[in-house]
C-alpha cells in the first residue's frame, strides 16, 4: 500500500487503494490462521485467498459504514 500525505482525490484512487487493503487483510487473515492452526506459513493458495478475502471485504464495508457514521456525526451542529 502506498503511504503519501497527500489525499486520495479520485474514485480510482480510492479502488485501488481499498483493493490493496484487501489483499492485505486477507494475507493477514491467513497467516494469523495458518499460524494458530500450526500450518506454517507458506503462500497461500488461490482459494485460500479468495475466502479470506470475502472475510476482509465484509469487514471493510463495517468499517465504512462506521466511518460514514462518525463523519454524519461529526457535521451536525452543537456538541460533540
Amino acid at each position: 500500500m502506498h503511504v503519501s500525505p497527500d489525499p486520495i482525490t479520485t474514485q480510482e484512487q480510492a479502488a485501488r487503494e481499498r483493493d490493496t487493503l484487501l489483499d492485505l487483510i486477507a494475507r493477514g487473515l491467513y497467516c494469523t490462521t495458518a499460524g494458530a492452526l500450526g500450518d506454517g506459513h507458506g503462500d497461500p493458495s488461490a482459494d485460500a485467498l479468495t475466502k479470506a478475502r470475502a472475510v476482509a471485504d465484509d469487514y471493510l464495508a463495517a468499517y465504512e459504514e462506521w466511518l460514514v457514521k462518525l463523519a454524519a456525526g461529526n457535521a451536525t451542529p452543537g456538541p460533540q
